[in-house]
């Protein structure tokens, strides 16, 4: 028996014949922790020199005047510019990309009979729902699954001399243990398989 490990959210009811609620997205942590230890850097280093010009000291490690006058002597083509100007437009465009575009839920959308609650099955034990499900077809010793857009490609292992129908049976009990499931982004079962020991 596979334990599937679930997550439920009751969410405020909608509006008659609104858009089914959905999982909220994930995060984008990564992107936001660099936008703001990046800040936090700035403003820090920035803090500091107003510090020491406030208490009379040659800011360090920087002097602003010469940072000025070297950059008024450095023309637009030199390669130090052109270098730093692309690897702050890419981050920018990176960033921009990030912003605009939402992250993927880390859940797989399961229906309801109720129309306001939403489910969702963490991907690895949706995996592990779908090897049990082959594994569960005599004549199938393992199961490997891995997810896809639209696809759940399973590839399986038989001992069997004489394979034939194993296909098949599998595609019809993983069939059956997703119409269970009912996913929302319906997922196609594509069968591999693999005899004996040989990979």
């Amino acid at each position: 028996m596979t334990t599937l490990s679930m997550t439920s959210t009751n969410l405020e009811t909608r509006a008659t014949g609104g858009p089914m609620p959905r999982l909220p997205r994930g995060r984008r942590t990564v992107a936001a922790v660099l936008v703001a230890l990046v800040l936090l850097l700035l403003a820090g280093f920035a803090a500091w020199q107003a510090v020491l010009v406030q208490a009379g000291q040659q800011p360090t490690p920087l002097d602003a005047a010469a940072i000025s006058s070297r950059l008024n002597q450095t023309a637009w083509s030199d390669p130090a510019v052109l270098v730093a100007g692309t690897v702050l437009v890419v981050l920018g465009l990176w960033l921009l990309v990030v912003a605009f575009i939402p992250p993927r839920r880390k859940l797989v959308e399961l229906r309801e009979e109720h129309p306001d609650v939403v489910t969702g099955i963490h991907p690895a034990d949706l995996r592990r729902a779908l090897n049990g499900a082959a594994e569960r077809v005599d004549g199938i010793t393992t199961a490997t699954t891995s997810l896809t857009r639209g696809a759940a490609a399973v590839r399986v292992a038989s001992p069997l001399g004489d394979p034939a129908g194993l296909v098949e049976a599998v595609t019809e009990s993983l069939v059956d243990q997703l119409d269970q499931l009912n996913s929302v982004e319906p997922l196609t079962p594509r069968v591999t398989l693999t005899e004996g020991n040989r990979r």
